[in-house]
């Protein structure tokens, strides 16, 4: 099929929004883009419900459509109809003046896909009075039936083969009006594409919200008149695009002799789906009316959204007043007995094939070792049932791993308990180095009593240095004494003449004494004067340390106080 979902991984944040509205099981899926999660569709397996551009809110879905090519065609001078659906009356300022634009811009034929509504409604019943189905599910949804034909092949012996009202108006214009132009859709939904890709009963589905955005962003002004459709009123089938617009029309005519289920929205319609198909068939109904959109085709997903429900309801209760205004049962007889006449209920029957669905199929072992994967050994771990990774359910989170459609890591439970291992980790490293740094900080404890021991040690040599300063001073003192006694011994000894000869010789080494005691001191107070230097440096380098050391035991110490903190906090 084609691809009309468009998917922009530069702003998708791997939020599982996309995954967790998803009905298709195979159309969302998550990887990892280095350390980023991301979301990627697989087209082939998306059913164009519109679900996921509705919930993402990252800018990262869109679609595409026709409306391009198709004014480009119109330039070319192609010659396009154009039918409308009902839902065209609900969106844009005037929808009168829209068609006028269009035609200005070379559309030939305008139709109201409510004449396609009036008939597909007559084709519904007289396919029920022929055939006499045991239940139909209808399928004026072109999602639904993607859908069935893909993943749920049970109901396609369910699915209506009376076409949906675009079909009918199709080709109620080319084979009853004789219409050979190329056909154009005004069209409220996405997935139309796909239906006329299938049936080629249209060549261009141009939704509502791409060719407003075209307007508004090309300036365009729509011109005042307004104008309306090439062909006769239609009836009731103006308000087919409401939720329950097709069981209104059918009680229009039958009464309620048909029980008539429905149920709308992507949440829920698909659910009930497989329910039917699990159904037991005394309890199905004869008609199970289904919608894709929650309220229809009036804000389906290739409309505007703009006008909020009860506007959109007013709007559609006067349709429903001009359709039914002055007409009694016995005139909506005449209008199924026209159609009778002039229509071949074989020509608005279509049948369906199964598409190759992708086999999602799984182990116990399998889910078992995803499981595993996901960290999820207990039963109250396999039961957690978030939904963040956009699963229901984490089984079938795990059996999306199995079919490589989720990946382990967006698992908001795994990423927890990682968290909380590396948390405890980290818990116990820090314990671990808090025990090294009370160690270390026992280390510079030792470092600065020895700093501190040193410290006095040389205060007290530089004490000692001063006593021997002292000493060598008074030694001085005494050989300078020495010497001058030893100089009055030697005239005297002279004046003794030989007498005093000894003395004399005396009198000399006493001399020399003085002097080997003075020159002593003089070195003495070299080496005395460098080892103050030298002690002086040392001072110097030992304060230096004691500062350091001190920076060090405090830098360590508040380390050591936060590390105790973060810990205890850690542990609330």
């Amino acid at each position: 099929m084609r691809e009309l979902i468009l998917n922009d991984p530069s702003t998708c944040v791997g939020c599982n929004r996309c995954i967790r509205v998803c009905p298709a099981i195979g159309a969302n899926i998550a990887y990892e883009e280095g350390e980023n999660i991301k979301i990627k569709i697989d087209n082939d397996q998306c059913i164009a419900c519109g679900a996921c551009i509705s919930a993402c809110r990252h800018n990262s879905r869109d679609y595409v459509d026709d409306t391009e090519r198709f004014l480009s065609d119109l330039r070319s001078g192609v010659p396009i109809s154009l039918f409308a659906a009902p839902a065209n009356r609900t969106n844009g300022e005037n929808w009168g003046r829209l068609l006028t634009w269009l035609r200005q811009k070379g559309v030939r034929k305008i139709y109201d896909v409510s004449l396609g509504a009036d008939i597909c409604i007559w084709a519904y019943i007289r396919y029920i009075q022929r055939e006499n189905p045991v239940s139909v599910i209808t399928q004026p949804c072109p999602a639904i039936v993607n859908y069935i034909t893909i993943y749920n092949h049970a109901l396609l012996p369910y699915l209506s083969p009376a076409q949906s009202p675009m079909f009918c108006a199709a080709v109620y214009m080319r084979k009853y009006e004789g219409i050979t132009d190329k056909l154009a859709a005004l069209s409220p939904c996405i997935a139309k594409t796909h239906e006329f890709e299938s049936t080629r009963c249209a060549e261009y589905n141009v939704t509502l919200k791409k060719l407003y955005e075209y307007i508004n962003n090309n300036g365009i002004i729509l011109p005042t008149e307004e104008s309306g459709f090439d062909h006769a009123e239609s009836s009731l089938g103006r308000v087919f695009s409401m939720p329950g617009g097709l069981k209104e029309n059918i009680e229009l005519y039958l009464g309620k002799s048909l029980r008539i289920d429905k149920s709308e929205g992507q949440n829920i319609v698909y659910k009930a789906l497989d329910r039917f198909a699990e159904a037991r068939t005394e309890h199905l109904p004869a008609i199970f009316d289904v919608l894709n959109c929650p309220e229809g085709c009036n804000l389906g997903t290739g409309c505007l959204h703009e006008r909020e429900i009860f506007e959109i309801n007013s709007i559609m209760d006067s349709e429903r007043s001009t359709a039914t205004q002055g007409r009694d049962k016995a005139d909506f007889d005449a209008i199924l007995e026209y159609y009778d006449n002039k229509l071949r209920l074989d020509d608005f029957i279509r049948s369906y094939r199964p598409a190759l669905a992708r086999s999602y199929t799984t182990t116990a072992e399998q889910v078992e070792n995803a499981f595993l994967r996901l960290g999820k050994e207990t039963e109250s771990e396999r039961k957690f049932d978030c939904s963040a990774c956009g699963s229901e359910t984490c089984l079938e989170m795990a059996e999306k791993i199995v079919c490589d459609l989720n990946i382990p890591n967006n698992c908001i439970q795994k990423a927890r308990n990682d968290i909380h291992r590396e948390h405890n980790t980290v818990l116990e490293l820090s314990s671990e180095n808090l025990k090294d740094i009370k160690w270390i900080l026992e280390d510079i404890s030792k470092i600065k009593g020895l700093s501190d021991e040193i410290t006095r040690s040389v205060t007290g040599v530089n004490g000692a240095i001063d006593k021997y300063n002292k000493m060598a001073t008074d030694i001085d003192s005494i050989a300078m004494h020495i010497n001058i006694i030893s100089l009055n011994a030697s005239i005297e000894a002279a004046r003794a003449g030989q007498y005093g000869k000894t003395f004399a010789v005396v009198a000399e080494e006493i001399r020399n004494l003085a002097k080997t005691s003075k020159n002593t001191v003089s070195e003495t107070e070299d080496v005395t004067e460098q080892a103050t230097e030298a002690i002086k440096g040392i001072n110097v380098m030992i304060d230096q340390i004691s500062v350091e050391v001190e920076k060090a035991y405090q830098n360590i110490s508040d380390i050591s106080e936060k590390t105790q903190e973060a810990i205890k906090k850690s542990e609330l």
